[in-house]
């Protein structure tokens, strides 16, 4: 970094440049932006303060909410009878973008890697499963990132399902091995959910 930033510009341009996405020149922009508009400032601050006592989970899908249930959960309107399992409250909202998926979610928050301490337990299966039991859930829709792990996720919670009397089912090959869901376009994530395919059970392994 170069020198001549006071004191305080640099250790938020050293702070920024820690946040994912951001490099060291986008840290030092946003500062000086940020610098030059104090009422923003001011904003910016207040609402990261309370970003972490009002935003919660929701206490059925553990998607992001300032309230018991999120707002798709309060939409009893949806379908019951399908739920789509997805790794971040972000990917769910990239499949709520394409207006195809009218069901219900259930946010996983973690995938298997062990290198990474996230075993089974992480995943929150247990409530999952009592989800699955209580509702009369027929189709459970694994959308998760074609990486490593989240195929091993995806093929450790379709044999946890294999003796229920449901469909389990996974997005297409639309979304690239390898491709983070977040990165995909509106369009191939619609595809790829259009033509998602049945898992067979019992098969993951052979």
């Amino acid at each position: 970094m170069e020198k001549g930033y006071p004191y305080t510009l640099k250790k938020l341009i050293e702070f920024l440049s820690t946040l994912p996405g951001i490099g060291e020149k986008s840290a030092q922009r946003l500062s000086l932006y940020l610098l030059s508009k104090p009422e923003l400032c001011e904003i910016l601050g207040d609402l990261i303060k309370e970003l972490p006592y009002k935003v919660r989970l929701c206490k059925e899908c553990k998607n992001l909410s300032e309230d018991e249930l999120c707002e798709i959960c309060k939409e009893r309107e949806r379908d019951r009878t399908k739920l789509c399992i997805v790794e971040s409250p972000m990917h769910l909202f990239q499949i709520e973008k394409t207006g195809l998926y009218r069901g219900y979610y259930y946010v996983l928050h973690y995938l298997l890697s062990p290198k990474e301490g996230f075993g089974p337990k992480a995943l929150g299966l247990d409530t999952l499963l009592k989800i699955i039991e209580e509702r009369e859930i027929k189709e459970v829709i694994l959308a998760l990132s074609p990486t490593l792990s989240g195929e091993a996720t995806a093929s450790y919670i379709a044999e946890l399902l294999k003796d229920y009397p449901l469909t389990i089912s996974k997005l297409a090959c639309g979304i690239p091995m390898g491709m983070e869901i977040h990165f995909a376009d509106p369009l191939t994530l619609k595809s790829a959910l259009q033509k998602r395919e049945s898992i067979k059970r019992g098969n993951f392994y052979e």
